[in-house]
């Protein structure tokens, strides 16, 4: 399971350094709701051991997937990832599509989409062609068995194009 990493364009920080700040807002997310992180020594590998006895292997998964991952992939893993994508970006709640259209997303209309339970879903990632959204699902699906991961075509309007037309009332 995959969260991706946001990355301010332009950032002079180190990417050892955002991991650092990020695994702190992660830590204090998990503590709110009751779970610890504990780290491996001389691994970029952290434990998440949740309130219910559950653990997970949290990874941080380097250019060019720039994602956070979860392992064993399933619907705790999947509520954890949600906890951990509010911890990451406070402004996108709640964890699914967003609805802000930019200019990025007019020119990516191919979008590979997480399925979450209660039919919720979370975008992964977005391409300009369909062979490379299969081709990255594929890789998706080797390194998370168990994570469902769908291509859609999503063509984002601008809302200035969209004419509304009024229904007529002559008889």
């Amino acid at each position: 399971m995959f969260l991706k990493h946001a990355t301010p364009e332009g950032s002079r920080v180190s990417q050892g350094q955002r991991v650092s700040a990020e695994i702190q807002r992660i830590q204090a997310a998990l503590a709110e709701k009751g779970d610890r992180l504990q780290k491996l020594p001389r691994q970029a590998v952290w434990i998440v051991h949740c309130h219910s006895g559950q653990s997970y292997r949290l990874t941080f998964q380097p250019p060019p997937f720039s994602a956070w991952s979860l392992h064993p992939p399933d619907q705790g893993a999947s509520e954890l990832l949600g906890i951990i994508a509010r911890a990451l970006n406070p402004a996108s709640l709640p964890p699914v599509v967003p609805e802000a259209s930019t200019y990025q997303q007019q020119l990516h209309p191919w979008c590979i989409m997480q399925l979450l339970p209660g039919l919720q879903r979370r975008e992964i990632a977005r391409f300009r062609r369909r062979n490379d959204a299969d081709a990255y699902v594929r890789v998706l699906r080797q390194r998370a068995s168990g994570v469902q991961y769908v291509v859609v075509f999503d063509p984002v309007l601008d809302p200035s194009a969209l004419v509304i037309q009024q229904p007529s009332t002559s008889i």
